[in-house]
C-alpha cells in the first residue's frame, strides 16, 4: 500500500509540486492571493485526496499539519467567494486563512480550545481571539449536532477492530453517568449486579451504601437503599433509565 502514495508523489513532483510537502510554503503562497478560485478548488481536492491516501497507506506521518493546510485553503476559497458578493472585505485574506485553519482543525479533531490556542501561537497575536473563538466553537457544534465522530475516535475504533476482529466494535457517543436507587421490594433487591440485564454498553462504576462508597463487582448483592452510579454511552441512556425503573424502582407485590 505504501507504494501507491510513493508513485503518486513522483507524479505530483513533476506535474503539481504544490500538493507535496508539509504545506508551510503553500500557506505563504495562499496569503499572496495569486491563486484563482478554480485553482484553489483543484488544489484542495488533490491535497485532500493525496493526504488521505498517504495516511491510509500506513506510512509514518500524521494528519496534523495537512489539516491546517487544508483549512487554510478552505479559508482562501471562502474569501474569494465572499469578496465577489461583498467587496468590503478586500484585503482580509490572511484573516480568512487563519479562521479557516482554526475552524477546520476544530471540526475534525473536535478540540476548539486547542485550535484557538494553536492558531494564536502561530500568528503571534491575540487580535483574532474573538473571531477564532466564534469560528472554532461553531465548527465544534455543527459536526457534534450531525453526530460526526472526531477523527481520533474513528482511528481508535479502527485500531480496536483490527486488534479484535472477532468482536463487534461500534462507534459510541459521549459517556454519561446515571444514578439510581434500589427500592425496597424491587426486583433488584437481594440480587447480584451480574444477574440484572443491564444494557450492553453500561457499567456500574460506584455503589453508595449509607455513608460508604465502593466499586462493586459482579457478585455484589444489592440492598434496599443502595445508590448506584452507572456509566453508559449516551445512545443507551434511555434504555438504562428503563432498566433502572423496571428492576430497581418498581416495587413488586408480595405473593
Amino acid at each position: 500500500r505504501i507504494l501507491i502514495p510513493f508513485l503518486l508523489a513522483g507524479v505530483f513532483g513533476f506535474l503539481y509540486p504544490a500538493v507535496l510537502g508539509g504545506g508551510h510554503s503553500l500557506v505563504e503562497e495562499l496569503t499572496g492571493g495569486e491563486l484563482m478560485l478554480g485553482g484553489l478548488f483543484l488544489l484542495f481536492a488533490l491535497k485532500f485526496a493525496f493526504s488521505m491516501i498517504s495516511f491510509g497507506s500506513g506510512a509514518p506521518g500524521g494528519i496534523f499539519l495537512p489539516l491546517l493546510v487544508l483549512g487554510a485553503i478552505i479559508g482562501s476559497i471562502y474569501y474569494n467567494l465572499a469578496s465577489a458578493v461583498s467587496p468590503d472585505i478586500s484585503g482580509l485574506l490572511s484573516n480568512f486563512i487563519i479562521l479557516g485553519m482554526a475552524g477546520y482543525f476544530s471540526a475534525i479533531v473536535r478540540a476548539p480550545i486547542t485550535g484557538i490556542i494553536l492558531i494564536s501561537e502561530m500568528t503571534g497575536s491575540f487580535s483574532h481571539l474573538l473571531t477564532l473563538s466564534m469560528v472554532s466553537l461553531a465548527a465544534y457544534i455543527v459536526p457534534d449536532i450531525l453526530h460526526c465522530a472526531p477523527v481520533y475516535d474513528q482511528l481508535l475504533h479502527r485500531l480496536l477492530a483490527k486488534q479484535n476482529p472477532d468482536k463487534q466494535v461500534t462507534l459510541t457517543g459521549e459517556k454519561v453517568l446515571v444514578e439510581g436507587m434500589i427500592y425496597h421490594g424491587s426486583a433488584a433487591e437481594g440480587q447480584k449486579i451480574a444477574a440484572i440485564a443491564w444494557p450492553p454498553t453500561c457499567l456500574v462504576v460506584s455503589l453508595m451504601r449509607g455513608e460508604a462508597e465502593f466499586v462493586p463487582r459482579g457478585d455484589t448483592v444489592l440492598m434496599a437503599g443502595d445508590r448506584i452510579v452507572t456509566l453508559c454511552d449516551e445512545t443507551a441512556e434511555g434504555e438504562l433509565h428503563r432498566t433502572l425503573q423496571e428492576y430497581c424502582e418498581t416495587v413488586t407485590s408480595p405473593r
